[in-house]
Order: C-alpha cells, then sequence, then structure tokens
C-alpha cells in the first residue's frame, strides 16, 4: 500500500491500515498478515506497529532505489483472540 506524497500526514494510511486488518480480522478470518517495508520509511514502520505488526527480520539489499541497494524489514501480525 502506498499513499501519495500530497496526501501523507492527513490519516489516509492509517484509515487503509484499519481497513486492510478489519477486513483481514472479521471477513476473511485472516490469523497472519505480512508485509516488507523500507528500513528507512519511519512513518510506515510506526504505523505498522501502533496495528500490531512486529519486526521479524532484515532482507538485504532487497531493492535497488536511487542508485543503491537498500533493505527491507519483514513484518508480521497475527490476529488478536
Amino acid at each position: 500500500m502506498t499513499v501519495r506524497d500530497d496526501f501523507k500526514g492527513q490519516g489516509v494510511g492509517t484509515e487503509l491500515m484499519r481497513a486492510a486488518v478489519d477486513m483481514a480480522d472479521n471477513w476473511l478470518n485472516l490469523l497472519r498478515l505480512e508485509l516488507t517495508v523500507f528500513v528507512d520509511n519511519e512513518p510506515a514502520i510506526r504505523l505498522y506497529k501502533k496495528y500490531g505488526f512486529v519486526i521479524e527480520g532484515t532482507l538485504s539489499r532487497y531493492a535497488f532505489r536511487a542508485g543503491q541497494y537498500i533493505n527491507v524489514f519483514t513484518m508480521a501480525r497475527f490476529r488478536q483472540g
């Protein structure tokens, strides 16, 4: 998921994550959600932690961005209850 730059900081990401978690928990009955996030994307990492995601590992040199390789965190969340 991504939010356009001109909409960042307006709660769009929070609402998208709330809807995704609600669908996973209450409609799809998923036990585990997982994602990858660039290690330097602090706002996204904070958002994911707010929704119960934890960092499970680091994938080194995962993507080539702006002329260099960058790592990502793998994060996962297990349904409550």
